[in-house]
């Protein structure tokens, strides 16, 4: 058994494809925004699904322009899904705002779903050519557990310097400076001077951290 994965705007015919060509589906789960045609669309869709007898799942998206919120929603459901050992058959990302669109994409990317795409004039399924891995693996446990420590000092308002980390993980200022650089290498961290002492460096996570942290 397998569950879809979608995102719909005003067109239902953008994610029926998907629903008609997955087999052995165990649930539908889509995201839509509030205004009326989208909620028009939403009814099809659910009432699709009930009449093959197929568990479907609308969610509403208090903003659709909202691509962070959106991916960290959608990724965080993938989460669950497959913590409950759910397979995620497909994500169709035909539906929806560019923002929904492009955070349902990166979702899918971080998490490594299969990501189809309907054609708007023949309906065709498109299967875009994604690496179904979790990018979340590119992190070894060790950098994962001091990312959550900067994360967290950082929601305190306070980022901390390479020595205060050095002295929280009790090793030394080379073997930090060591984390920090492979850290720095792949992205996920950014260094400012210390206002209070310009000599040391402050570490903070890059924005879209979070998506590969979880919560």
């Amino acid at each position: 058994m397998s569950i879809i994965f979608g995102t719909l705007g005003h067109r239902p015919q953008s994610l029926i494809p998907t629903i008609k060509s997955t087999e052995d589906i165990e649930r539908v789960i889509f995201y839509y925004g509030g205004d009326d045609e989208a909620k028009k669309a939403r009814d099809v869709i659910v009432d699709f699904c009930k009449n093959l007898r197929i568990p479907v799942d609308p969610v509403e998206l208090p903003d659709v322009f909202d691509l962070m919120g959106i991916a960290k929603r959608i990724r965080n459901d993938i989460r669950e899904w497959k913590g409950r050992g759910g397979r995620i058959a497909i994500f169709n990302i035909a539906g929806g705002t560019r923002p929904t669109s492009s955070a349902a994409l990166l979702a899918c990317t971080l998490e490594g779903v299969p990501t189809v795409y309907v054609h708007d004039l023949t309906n065709d399924e498109i299967v875009l050519p994604l690496l179904e891995i979790e990018y979340s693996r590119i992190l070894s446990k060790k950098e994962r557990k001091i990312l959550d420590i900067i994360r967290k000092n950082g929601d305190r308002g306070k980022p901390l310097s390479e020595i205060e980390l050095a002295r929280i993980f009790g090793v030394t200022k080379a073997t930090m400076n060591y984390h920090v650089k492979q850290l720095r290498s792949k992205g996920v961290i950014f260094l400012t001077p210390d206002p209070e002492d310009m000599r040391r460096k402050l570490v903070s996570l890059q924005p879209t951290v979070d998506l590969l942290l979880g919560e």
